[in-house]
């Protein structure tokens, strides 16, 4: 049970990692428009949700490894 808790956690690490990239895209794209107010609002409220998402997604990924490494007797 311990082990499949640990895939699960690696899982949910891969796909925060997938959002936290995907988020980092869309600011890409949201600097791509002309500078207004609202444009850098938006993309300081990604920025804090991508800085979120990794660290999440780190913190799932090694304790998914500990789960999954452990091996109780």
């Amino acid at each position: 049970m311990d082990r499949m808790i640990g895939i699960l956690q690696l899982l949910l690490s891969g796909v925060l990692g997938t959002m936290a990239l995907a988020t980092l895209y869309n600011i890409v794209l949201i600097a791509m428009r002309p500078e207004t107010t609202s444009v850098a609002s938006a993309a300081m409220g990604q920025l804090v949700v991508v800085i979120f998402l990794a660290v999440w997604s780190r913190v799932f990924f090694v304790k998914g490894q500990e789960r999954v490494r452990s091996r109780k007797s």
